[in-house]
């Protein structure tokens, strides 16, 4: 779990909901998954008499396109140590799909969705890809519509409603353009009903995060009675002055935790201490231990939303996870981070693509295959435990886990094993709920 910076996850919303436009430099194991690989050929088990770009015999290559370079860059090397160890756990576990082992060919869009569509073709029509692994951020309409046009399935998270309603592009979380009801219920039901609100800046419009959380407020009966932007604030003293003038009892948004940390202790200081008259402060990051072992003891008792499955739990899944992750990207330290775990599901969502398309993979096949599944998963680690595929895509997400920092800030506690879920607020029922008092 790492952390993002502010900026990012307005814009890409990070992992809640437009998960920020990351990534990092190639490492050396990935280097035996870069594919150079040509098009059409002859299936694992027999001829085949269709031909489709990046399938031989032995082999399918697919494409990734993330961010290498540009803003957070840093902060997505997880995700790419994911798709390794991935996709080097079914090529030398499991012999590959069909016995063809998965290989990709990458491409840097810096974040830029102008830049993806460039780095799109080369890798279509360079490369020749089967398909397309895409990290989040920085897909861009354009380039979806490409993909979409050229037939290409994609898989991802898809962490910008731009992939909302494509056939060809698959997630198990989709931001889509409206909210849900999930945040600002967890809030009411923790006692809150007047929040503070943190932004990033003024110029929010109504596909921001702060929107769909103002929503998500709102529809929950939560009263949004003050506004902070993070980037005018120069004394945390003033803003515990200000919530406890306006009895707010709940703090949501962009909530960082640097920000957190400072603003906690200032409104203890003052008499409204979380647990006591301050109901709840939920940030939409921090679940990473270097915020316990930075903040931890003034973070206690803050809760986290996200949509990694809480690590705590050691189900089956995770450990198969942290071996892979040891095994295959031994550099990513600690392996339980959940943009590792974005890549991991991405990979695994792309092999099961393969597993429905057949023995003589299409582009064709694998779409309708794998539009067709109704219980996908997750690889176990999604907050759906099965996902429909076949509806998914048209739908915004609406399941979230909680996770709180404990009382003596030295470890992370689920608030439950499952996941919540909440209803879904459409585009419209968003921008009137904005429009509220």
């Amino acid at each position: 779990m790492t952390p993002k910076e502010p900026q990012v996850l307005l814009l890409a919303s990070e992992r809640l909901l437009r998960v920020a436009a990351l990534a990092i430099g190639a490492s050396g194991l990935a280097a035996s998954l870069v594919a150079c690989g040509g098009a059409g050929a002859s299936g694992a088990g027999g001829a085949c008499s269709a031909t489709a770009p990046g399938i031989t015999p032995t082999e399918v290559k697919a494409g990734m396109v993330w961010s290498d370079t540009g803003p957070g860059a840093d902060s997505m090397r997880a995700f790419r140590a994911g798709v390794d160890a991935r996709f080097h756990a079914a090529n030398e576990e499991d012999g590959g799909v069909y016995g063809r082992k998965v290989t990709y060919a990458w491409r840097d869009n810096g974040g830029d969705t102008a830049l993806s569509l460039s780095v799109t073709q080369e890798l279509l029509d360079r490369e020749k890809i089967f398909g397309l692994i895409h990290a989040p951020g920085g897909t861009g309409a354009d380039s979806a519509k490409l993909l979409q046009e050229r037939n290409v399935p994609v898989t991802g998270i898809a962490s910008e409603p731009v992939w909302l309603g494509m056939d060809n592009m698959f997630s198990w979380f989709y931001l889509g353009k409206g909210s849900s009801t999930t945040l600002g219920k967890y809030i009411h039901d923790q006692g809150g009903t007047r929040a503070a609100l943190f932004a990033i800046d003024g110029s929010a419009t109504g596909g921001d995060y702060t929107q769909q959380v103002v929503a998500s407020l709102k529809a929950s009966n939560v009263k949004v009675v003050k506004t902070f932007y993070t980037s005018e604030i120069t004394s945390f003293q003033t803003v515990a002055q200000q919530i406890k003038e306006n009895n707010i009892d709940a703090l949501a948004g962009v909530l960082m935790p640097a920000d957190a940390a400072k603003l906690l202790p200032e409104l203890a200081r003052i008499g409204v201490a979380l647990g006591g008259s301050l109901k709840v402060a939920l940030m939409p990051l921090g679940y990473d231990n270097s915020v316990l072992a930075q903040y931890g003891r003034a973070l206690a008792g803050v809760s986290i939303s996200t949509t990694t499955q809480p690590f705590e739990l050691n189900t089956p899944a995770q450990q198969k996870f942290e071996q892979a992750m040891n095994k295959y990207a031994p550099e990513i330290q600690p392996p339980t981070q959940d943009i590792a775990v974005d890549g991991w599901i991405s990979a695994d969502l792309f092999l099961r693509g393969l597993e429905a398309a057949g023995k003589c993979p299409t582009r064709e096949s694998f779409i309708s295959g794998l539009r067709a599944v109704k219980d996908y998963d997750g690889a176990g680690l999604t907050p759906d435990a099965s996902n429909d595929l076949s509806t998914n895509f048209r739908q915004t997400s609406t399941c979230y886990y909680t996770i709180k920092i404990s009382l003596d800030g030295s470890k992370f506690q689920p608030a439950s094993s499952t996941a919540t879920c909440g209803d879904v607020i459409t585009p419209e029922q968003m921008a009137n709920l904005n429009q509220q008092p």
